[in-house]
């Protein structure tokens, strides 16, 4: 048997549905990522806030030089902290919409191989039904 253009186009068609998965999975990955860094970001914020908190308190209640001078080293090592974490963010940010596009043209070209598979698959069947319909109309013809 002949292989139809339908046939000969599924091995592209699978290529194409296993790319497809290939990069959901990655961009579902890389919003994972995401994810993680900005739960990061926001424990890095909530923990310096809590800091700012505990310094005001101490402020009122009365400071040594020594503590200020401590408290505020210390401030800028977790702003320095924050501002790295938001880098990080962003890369990542950036990195998941990057990974949705290439998903998002892999399911566009997947479905238009699906949708050239199944046209072909319909075309075949059409042509095959008017064969055989030619078929038989010559056999009726014969036996009159």
């Amino acid at each position: 048997a002949q292989m139809t253009r339908s046939d000969r186009l599924k091995p592209s068609q699978q290529v194409a549905q296993v790319r497809e998965r290939d990069a959901a999975r990655a961009y579902g990955e890389s919003q994972r990522r995401l994810q993680d860094e900005e739960r990061r970001l926001a424990e890095l914020e909530a923990y310096r806030n809590e800091y700012l908190g505990r310094f005001r308190t101490l402020q009122q209640q009365g400071i040594t030089v020594a503590q200020l001078l401590e408290y505020q080293a210390f401030l800028g090592k977790l702003e320095a902290a924050l501002r790295h974490q938001q880098e990080i963010v962003a890369l990542r940010r950036g990195e998941a919409e990057r990974r949705m596009a290439a998903w998002t043209d892999r399911r566009t070209h997947t479905r238009a191989m699906d949708r050239a598979v199944e046209n072909l698959v319909e075309a075949e069947q059409e042509a095959g039904e008017r064969r055989d319909q030619k078929a038989l109309d010559e056999r009726n013809q014969r036996r009159r």
